[in-house]
């Protein structure tokens, strides 16, 4: 005889049950597992983010510093070229109040003196 379907589903009530059951574990377990594969990624990826945000302080500070020394060598190449014009000068002004006597051989007696 055949069986309706209110007959079927009393008579296998329990074997629904458990099959609807075993998905649920299922389901739930897939769940948990995703919820934990995100949380390690999240870890993950806040140890990177942290790692990399020390590095730029790092560089950040690197480059205030090597600034901070070019700025520094950079006036002292200009002193030093302030003071080389200065001797320059000096030495200009020095030649220009100079005498030079040249001595000619065979005329001791004329001597010639040039200001340059």
């Amino acid at each position: 005889m055949a069986t309706t379907p209110q007959e079927f589903f009393s008579k296998n009530m329990k074997w629904f049950t458990l099959v609807f059951f075993i998905l649920f574990l299922f389901k739930s377990i897939q769940g948990c597992n995703r919820n934990m594969g995100i949380t390690i990624t999240e870890k993950e990826y806040k140890h990177i983010i942290d790692s990399l945000e020390k590095k730029v302080d790092i560089l950040q500070s690197e480059n205030k510093n090597l600034t901070f020394e070019l700025r520094l060598q950079s006036e002292k190449a200009s002193a030093a070229e302030k003071q080389a014009e200065a001797i320059q000068s000096v030495a200009e002004k020095i030649k220009s109040n100079t005498t030079t006597t040249v001595n000619v051989r065979g005329a001791q007696d004329d001597t010639v003196k040039t200001k340059k």
